[in-house]
């Protein structure tokens, strides 16, 4: 019963909710650059989207894109650029990796 109040407990001061709140991202594409050493992930965006609020996480050399808190301004969708360095996503530009995050294609289906 004490562990449930914890819980509880956490849950109303906020700290459940961030938990929960991070998800992994739906790309809308993505682009790769050996020259200047990037790679861009593009996201949906209403208007509040910042590399801040994305974690990237490298597993076996797969690279996940999770959003840590939801977009909640109210401009219309667009695509937003998000820019990680090789070496940040702990990527070699001679090895080929892999993304656990789906594609799609329509950024306003993912802002409702």
């Amino acid at each position: 019963m004490k562990i449930v109040g914890i819980m509880l407990g956490l849950c109303l001061m906020g700290l459940c909710g961030q938990a929960e709140a991070e998800q992994l991202e739906p790309l809308l594409g993505l682009e790769t650059d050996l020259e200047s050493g990037l790679v861009v992930f593009v996201v949906a965006s209403s208007g509040c989207t910042s590399k801040a609020d994305f974690r990237v996480e490298n597993e076996n050399d797969t690279v996940s894109v999770y959003r840590l808190q939801r977009d909640a301004c109210k401009r219309m969708p667009f695509r937003e650029r998000i820019d990680f360095r090789l070496d940040e996503l702990g990527l070699s530009p001679h090895k080929p990796f892999a993304l656990g995050n789906l594609f799609v294609v329509n950024e306003n289906v993912l802002m409702m």
